[in-house]
């Protein structure tokens, strides 16, 4: 990955937008989460997975690492419509990296079970998300860098998800 500009002045870069003294976090992140999904499927396509992306990978291949699950119930672990994992599942059974089998426990009903590529591919996929992360954190001046914002990072998360000691209440608002 190159080194971002040191000025950072490039549309969708770090530098403020006008009448900005700082750059949103919310926008630092989504740049982030942006960058990272270029990388990662920029890799893959070099890669003997090239027919998988970053959303096949998080929307449907990790979820079958402890095992096969109905389409069902990876749709209700993800943020994604039915309709969008059930168009990853057909890309992936294609591709040879699952195959749907009656489930033993209701014949009618059918389970996703990753095939020897699959299970291939699901290891490339977190050997890539460490390479990345481990690239990135080269790019910080300590080495510690990353793992004290992976700390705080995941702190927050906790906090706004109610976990952290002394998070304010909601205030109250009319309905919309």
């Amino acid at each position: 990955m190159a080194n971002p500009s040191p000025d950072c002045a490039l549309p969708g870069s770090c530098a403020p937008a006008r009448g900005e003294e700082r750059v949103p976090l919310v926008a630092l992140l989504g740049r982030l989460e942006a960058a990272f999904v270029a990388e990662f499927d920029a890799r893959l396509a070099t890669s003997p997975f090239c027919a998988l992306s970053l959303a096949h990978s998080r929307n449907v291949l990790r979820h079958l690492g402890a095992g096969p699950r109905r389409a069902s119930q990876i749709v209700a672990m993800t943020d994604v419509s039915k309709q969008a994992i059930s168009q990853q599942i057909a890309h992936l059974e294609r591709n040879g990296y699952l195959r749907t089998e009656p489930d033993p426990d209701d014949h009618r009903a059918r389970i996703l079970v990753l095939t020897a590529k699959g299970e291939r591919a699901q290891a490339h996929v977190k050997a890539t998300f460490v390479e990345i992360e481990q690239d990135w954190g080269a790019l910080l001046p300590a080495e510690d860098d990353l793992t004290q914002l992976r700390s705080r990072l995941t702190d927050l998360v906790a906090a706004l998800q109610g976990a952290g000691p002394g998070r304010p209440a909601p205030p109250h608002t009319e309905p919309c």
